[in-house]
């Protein structure tokens, strides 16, 4: 029987758009007009991105990681995964994270300013009309550039993430290939099926919220000492009262993840028990024994 030849897919119209079509997301129309005129399927889908490719992110990546070996063993140390990160998506983090300083304190922060300066216009008596103008085109100014870039920045930040947890997976994958059976019989599936299903998929969530941490405290100085010089000590007591709740944040995000943890050892527990139950399938068939395994299944999944 002849193997049907799959028919080469497109390269995504992303590889080759300017700055303006990324802007306002242009190389997106022609897959929408596709989907308009019929009805889309996978053969529809485009290449994925050259820098998505698991090879090459899997290469940079595991040879990161020996050179930080490397590095550990001559400063005797203990490696770490995260400093290998760094050193292969470590100016891209930079990057977007400027972007988001600029976005969060040069236009966020500065509308509210600019609207209090125009509603301190219409309280005086008298005032040139075209400063209340200025003021009002700031205040769209600031809104439109901040909604133009914010979704190709968070679609940026996803691409990150996502380059990141491929990346993962592929070092996941080639180390497990070279497992050694001593270390096989400590490694179970399951262990193998979380890595790779949730704790690598963390990456992505990760990469979205981890620039906050430290332009949540800029900002927030920032906002504060606007505050202030509009309301007075009123504004320092309000966010003395908010960060009152970070202690409590952060003791429910150590309970969230030690709960977390419980439910990725069960989860490998019951993982390895099914690939038990499929290798001795024959076995269980043969003497009817469905029954009481059907009740460990349960009893597991509970």
């Amino acid at each position: 029987m002849e193997a049907q030849k799959r028919k080469e897919r497109e390269p995504c119209p992303r590889q080759k758009a300017n700055f303006l079509s990324y802007i306002i997301f242009g190389w997106t129309i022609p897959i929408f007009f596709k989907g308009y005129k019929k009805e889309l399927n996978t053969d529809d889908l485009y290449q994925p991105l050259r820098e998505h490719k698991s090879d090459g992110l899997g290469d940079r990546l595991c040879e990161a990681w020996e050179n930080e070996q490397k590095q550990a063993r001559m400063k005797n140390r203990k490696p770490k995964l995260l400093r290998a990160g760094f050193r292969v998506f470590g100016w891209e983090i930079a990057l977007l994270g400027l972007v988001l300083l600029t976005l969060e304190m040069l236009f966020k922060v500065s509308q509210p300013f600019f609207l209090g300066k125009l509603v301190a216009y219409y309280s005086r008596q008298q005032g040139d009309i075209t400063e209340a103008y200025l003021y009002a085109g700031a205040v769209v100014l600031c809104s439109a550039i901040n909604v133009l870039f914010i979704h190709p920045y968070m679609l940026s930040q996803l691409h990150l993430g996502m380059k990141l947890r491929v990346a993962a997976c592929s070092m996941i994958y080639r180390k497990s290939l070279r497992l050694s059976k001593t270390a096989l019989g400590d490694t179970t599936a399951g262990q193998v099926v979380n890595l790779l299903s949730n704790d690598v998929g963390r990456l992505d969530l990760a990469v979205l919220f981890v620039h906050y941490l430290w332009i949540g405290p800029l900002e927030t100085l920032v906002v504060t000492y606007l505050m202030y010089r509009e309301i007075g000590y009123s504004a320092i007591y309000g966010v003395l009262f908010l960060l009152l709740f970070i202690p409590l944040q952060a003791y429910l995000g150590k309970k969230t993840s030690e709960l977390r943890l419980r439910t990725a050892l069960r989860t490998d527990e019951r993982v390895r028990l099914m690939n038990e139950i499929i290798q001795g399938i024959q076995v269980i068939k043969m003497y009817t024994w469905e029954r009481p395994f059907a009740a460990l299944v349960a009893m597991a999944r509970k």
